[in-house]
């Protein structure tokens, strides 16, 4: 594995550090490859050796040259099969830099991983900012960054998007991502977990198999299974070695083969189940060991303790995978008929129902540890691709809860967006008491939306932990509400008028209980003018009441008239630079209100002259 001393600075330096990463790992590849094929060239000789030596008298053949022939066929399959297992790891490893190097250009910054695959069920329709902001789903926030490698790893990424931490969780977040930023060797040992990189276990696969309750089995059952199989063995033996005559062997093996059968039937239905649900586990289990494995040589002492209690978990889980291997095996042609003989199965049901019982707590906690685990090294990723400092990212400064409420950014970009143009953000300003809020009009298209995404998007990575799209961002420990993207309902009978209604009374809620970031496109735009002025006012001065900062965004001027000193708001608006051609928006945030007319440009859009 290759290591670096220290992360890169800027983008063009993410870029070549990759690519010395990949020429290193290609040259690796293809000195293995030509090792690979001259020791399958000279298996030829020692197979055509070993063949005549076979065929022909010991007289025609030294007796040494035919065991050196036999010797070296066995050292060269174990040289070819050893050189086979490091040319996937290499190949894996191509792989895995062919996709950092295209996120890192901008060829590919999408993981492919959505976090609403069947099996994660991260998503609820009751979240405040989730769709709004485009944290999960196709082209979203957990998309760039998503380079877990499990289910549960996704899981913990997610969480950390999406559920609220503390302020001294957060600073703990960002402190273990910094940890973790340059180990591009750790990240390189995680991407090779599993017997192949297509193997992926869904966050709900151990969550199912934790909540189907092991079944009960007496005591008694075990040492009379291991004192069945040891007989049958030990009359198999004797019957071999002549101790025993045959016509002895055979009733007494038909005896404990009986009592042996008449136990398996007995415990069947609390067996079958329980070998059903546990058929896929062992990979999973493996997996996940040597994951947490890997968890334990890093610095992260939080986490590391959490996979040692309340027991070593890597021991653990190996003992559970062995019962498990049983379990896999079983089923192959080869083993079947020892597994009966020896009530393998059985055996192995008794085996993992009294682990379970055991060890289900602990294997919650390891699972959690390392979901959290993955998730920092996902963030750590995503940091190591976008240096903080460069002018485009750097680290949000977290302040403190007793801080009245904050938000102010210079150069605030979208992270999901190529070349995002940046505006700068003060909202809670002390020195400034009109900055409680901003008031954003201005037409369709002029990126509004867009503006108030960023703002909640980049609040969301600050507190996973991560980098932010800014210049510099400080800010106070913010609950996040937004109404960015409702939309109608046929299916639960509601409209997108309810929707919002039912939206911003969640946000009011949030909002006594909270300090909070309130983020609102187009508000109350299916009613009249008049009534949306008016709920919008209600609805503002409850927030503000409250003491929650954030922004609004109309391009009805009547609402307009809700930003004054006397509300602590300020109104700024988003339009084209050009009088002549008012569709020609440059996305930068400029002062007042919008006063220009785009309605003959947009009549010309759809070929009305005026």
């Amino acid at each position: 594995m290759s290591t670096i001393p220290s992360a890169p600075t800027n983008a063009a330096e993410v870029q070549t550090r990759y690519g010395e990463l990949r020429a290193l790992h290609q040259q690796r590849h293809d000195a293995i490859l030509a090792r690979h094929g001259r020791a399958l060239k000279a298996a030829a000789p020692a197979i055509v050796a070993l063949l005549y030596g076979a065929f022909h008298s010991s007289a025609a053949v030294a007796p040494w040259l035919f065991a050196a022939a036999v010797l070296a066929l066995v050292a060269l399959i174990w040289y070819i099969i050893n050189q086979q297992t490091k040319l996937t790891i290499e190949q894996r490893l191509l792989v895995l830099y062919d996709r950092n190097l295209n996120r890192a250009d901008g060829t590919e910054t999408q993981s492919g991983r959505t976090g609403t695959e069947p099996g994660q069920n991260l998503r609820t329709s009751s979240h405040l900012y989730e769709r709004d902001l485009d944290i999960l789903g196709p082209n979203s926030l957990f998309g760039l960054l998503n380079t877990a490698r499990t289910g549960p790893g996704e899981r913990g990424l997610a969480r950390y998007l999406l559920e609220p931490a503390t302020h001294d969780e957060t600073l703990l977040r960002q402190q273990a991502v910094k940890e973790l930023l340059a180990k591009t060797s750790l990240r390189e040992k995680i991407a090779l977990l599993g017997a192949s990189r297509f193997q992926q276990i869904t966050a709900s696969f151990f969550d199912d198999w934790l909540d189907d309750a092991p079944p009960i089995f007496a005591r008694a059952f075990r040492p009379a299974l291991i004192l069945t199989a040891t007989l049958n063995l030990a009359l198999l033996l004797a019957g071999f070695t002549h101790l025993v005559a045959w016509n002895n062997v055979f009733p007494n093996l038909a005896l404990t083969l009986a009592v042996q059968g008449a136990i398996g039937f007995y415990l069947r239905p609390r067996v079958m189940p329980l070998l059903s649900i546990s058929a896929k586990l062992q990979q999973n289990v493996r997996l996940i060991a040597d994951g947490l494995a890997l968890m334990q040589s890093t610095k992260l002492r939080h986490l590391q303790s959490a996979s040692l209690e309340p027991a070593e978990a890597v021991k653990l889980l190996k003992r559970l995978e062995s019962h498990l291997t049983i379990v896999e095996q079983r089923n192959k042609e080869w083993y079947f008929a020892l597994s009966l003989f020896l009530a393998a199965g059985t055996q192995a049901a008794i085996s993992i129902a009294q682990w379970k019982r055991e060890h289900s707590a602990g294997l919650r906690s390891w699972l959690a540890a390392w979901s959290e685990f993955e998730a920092l090294n996902a963030l750590a990723a995503y940091a190591y691709e976008h240096p903080a400092g460069d002018g485009s990212n750097t680290w949000p400064d977290l302040l403190p809860a007793s801080a009245a409420p904050l938000y102010q950014a210079r150069n605030l970009g979208h992270p999901l967006l190529a070349n995002a143009v940046t505006n700068d953000i003060s909202l809670g300003l002390a020195t400034d008491p009109a900055s409680r809020f901003y008031l954003v009009s201005g037409s369709n298209m002029s990126g509004k939306s867009t503006l108030l995404r960023s703002i909640g998007i980049n609040a969301v990575l600050a507190y996973a932990g991560a980098p932010v799209c800014a210049q510099s961002l400080r800010l106070t420990p913010l609950a996040i509400g937004a109404s960015l993207a409702l939309t109608d309902s046929l299916a639960e009978g509601r409209s997108k008028f309810l929707a919002e209604v039912e939206r911003l009374a969640a946000i009011l809620r949030l909002s006594a209980t909270s300090s909070l970031l309130f983020l609102v496109d187009e508000i109350f735009s299916g009613t009249n003018s008049e009534d949306r002025l008016a709920a919008a006012a209600a609805v503002l001065q409850k927030l503000l009441a409250n003491q929650a900062i954030g922004a609004l965004s109309t391009h009805d001027l009547a609402l307009t008239g809700l930003a004054t000193p006397t509300t602590h708001g300020l109104n700024v608006h988003m339009a084209s630079p050009s009088p002549e051609d008012p569709l020609a928006f440059d996305y930068k945030l400029k002062p007042g209100i919008n006063t220009a007319s785009s309605a003959r440009a947009i009549l010309r859009l759809i070929g009305i002259d005026t």
